[in-house]
């Protein structure tokens, strides 16, 4: 999806709070009645979740009141952009086994500016993490793609991130929930890295994926799962997501 086009497809009429989901977050005093949609001409923000809680088993999200996701969201699902009011906004999340509240998040967001909301730690003290992305009519220089990296290994030591082919780290010296801004890479379909997660203090290497970018695309890199498991679904991994 461009992110742009889905901006001006919207530019006349933008129905925002999510007023088309058919299921409804038990907010108690934080819900808000169905007001039937609202003109607006001020351009939305963008908002998408991703599920980085390796313990945690499906959850729930929701904005405003409102429910975002009406399938399963699983561990290391992420939801697509979802437009909203510009403006304070409250996000929650829950678990879907019983309906738990979890964490309640009040962020006020920019016109125009994409946002991901991570659930990030362990189930017992699992968070809200929302980081800012790009503004939606960005688009990297052509022939490249743009990426960045976060730390979501709950258990973790200080990472960097490496690649061969570019001879400077593409991240340095990230704790837990910290994260790099995003920079450019080359991107053709000739051009395959491998990205090598390490300990920043001993220099360890601790996991590594192959990725090909695509050109004009944003990429989101990180360190998912625990170090301590015995649950190979758990384990540490480099994970990676592209912005759409």
């Amino acid at each position: 999806m461009n992110l742009h086009t889905l901006l001006l497809n919207n530019k006349k009429r933008l129905i925002y709070g999510f007023l088309g989901l058919w299921l409804l977050l038990p907010l108690g005093a934080c819900l808000k009645d169905d007001d039937g949609g609202r003109d607006g001409t001020v351009p939305a923000a963008l908002v998408s979740f991703i599920h980085t809680s390796p313990d945690a088993g499906d959850l729930i999200v929701g904005i405003n009141g409102y429910r975002v996701n009406t399938q399963q969201f699983k561990y290391l699902d992420r939801t697509v952009y979802q437009l909203v009011y510009p403006g304070g906004n409250q996000f929650q999340v829950n678990t879907s086994v019983d309906n738990n509240k979890l964490d309640v998040k009040n962020w006020s967001l920019e016109g125009g500016v994409c946002y991901s909301i991570f659930a990030v730690d362990r189930l017992d003290s699992l968070e809200l993490l929302g980081i800012r992305d790009f503004y939606a009519s960005d688009v990297p220089a052509n022939g490249m793609a743009r990426v960045r990296f976060i730390n979501l290994c709950p258990d973790s030591v200080k990472f960097d991130l490496k690649t061969n082919s570019v001879d400077t780290l593409l991240a340095s010296d990230k704790k837990f929930k910290q994260n790099s801004a995003f920079g450019d890479i080359k991107a053709t379909d000739n051009i395959a890295y491998t990205l090598e997660l390490i300990d920043h203090d001993s220099r360890t290497p601790m996991a590594s994926t192959t990725f090909t970018p695509k050109q004009g695309q944003y990429y989101t890199i990180l360190a998912t799962g625990f170090i301590d498991t015995e649950e190979e679904a758990e384990k540490l991994r480099v994970s990676i997501f592209k912005h759409e």
